[in-house]
């Protein structure tokens, strides 16, 4: 600024006023920054940890209730593991039949 306007009682007293709101905003700031990391920050968290145990309770809730089922129903587990070692075996002999024979047929084309 030059020296005429530093005179001028008007822009004084707006740069006075500018100073003082950045003064206040400074310190509404640090009342905002402070009141966050204090009350909301934690209060956010507790939200979370709540959140969490509560799914967490209800995961082992639903674990429970299907380990109960299965010792309702102990042999249904074993009819599964059943079909699937039958299965095996089918797929293994379909297999051990498939590569017999395609090496035969291979032999026989030579």
């Amino acid at each position: 600024m030059n020296a005429t306007s530093l005179k001028d009682p008007r822009a004084m007293d707006l740069l006075s006023r500018v100073g003082d709101d950045i003064s206040v905003l400074r310190d509404d700031m640090r009342h905002l920054l402070s009141h966050t990391a204090r009350h909301t920050l934690p209060g956010g968290a507790r939200e979370i940890i709540h959140s969490a145990r509560s799914g967490l309770a209800a995961r082992k809730q639903h674990g429970m209730a299907r380990l109960r089922d299965l010792r309702v129903h102990p042999n249904q587990p074993a009819s599964w593991v059943g079909g699937a070692v039958v299965m095996g075996l089918i797929a293994a002999s379909v297999y051990w039949f498939c590569k017999d024979g395609c090496a035969e047929v291979d032999q026989t084309a030579d």
